[in-house]
């Protein structure tokens, strides 16, 4: 998907620019003198927008952040460009679910999301992810056909495309992979999970599927 193959090149892009650091570092170079001026560094590319100074997504965690974010960003990952796309490709374009689209790629969930006719998705950010223990996360990504699809079908509703209006008057929700979702409404604020996380941004349209930005990433019970 774009959005990996984009995280890729920036990795190497970085590896590259340590190798780089490292030789320049090196005193080895009989050729340099100590009247010769320092070399001025250009700023390397953010991986966020690929430009000097643009924001990482994983410190962008509040409503107006993301909304900014994702309005700021690739035509098709807008708001309104979402809609042309089905899930996973809508969301391969926004700049604040890269991790959320590297894990769906890596679970290997991308058709199933795309065919899906209707679809309800609890969309951790970049922001969420971060905040994940990292030793979680790394064991999901180890375990592609089951660790990760399990907590990846703890986000997802399918069968369904829910507003946040409809959110507000149910109490649970059965999940792809089969668990219990609880759901808790108290007036403008919706909590999913048993309160594991909050819906930051609701109702964002793709072609078939309704998407709730949280701002944790959801585990689902054990057993």
């Amino acid at each position: 998907m774009r959005v990996t193959r984009k995280l890729r090149g920036a990795v190497a892009l970085t590896i590259g620019l340590s190798l780089a650091a490292a030789a320049c570092s090196d005193g080895s170079d009989s050729s340099a003198t100590a009247d010769e001026p320092a070399p001025v560094e250009s700023p390397a590319p953010d991986v966020a927008g690929d430009t000097p100074g643009a924001t990482d997504p994983a410190t962008i965690c509040d409503r107006a952040g993301l909304v900014e974010a994702v309005e700021s960003g690739p035509d098709e990952g807008t708001l309104a460009g979402m809609t042309d796309d089905p899930v996973a490709t809508a969301a391969s374009s926004n700049p604040v679910l890269t991790t959320l689209v590297t894990a769906v790629t890596e679970a290997d969930l991308v058709d199933t999301l795309n065919s899906a006719d209707a679809v309800t998705v609890f969309a951790p950010t970049d922001c969420a992810f971060a905040a994940l223990d990292p030793a979680t996360l790394d064991a999901a990504l180890a375990d592609p056909t089951g660790l990760l699809t399990q907590v990846l079908g703890f986000h997802v509703v399918a069968g369904q495309r829910l507003s946040s209006e409809d959110l507000a008057n149910v109490n649970e929700l059965e999940t792809f992979t089969g668990a219990t979702l609880p759901v808790e409404s108290a007036g403008d604020t919706i909590t999913v999970g048993g309160g594991q996380a909050q819906v930051v941004v609701p109702d964002i349209q793709t072609a078939n599927a309704t998407v709730h930005l949280i701002d944790h990433v959801m585990v689902p019970p054990a057993g």
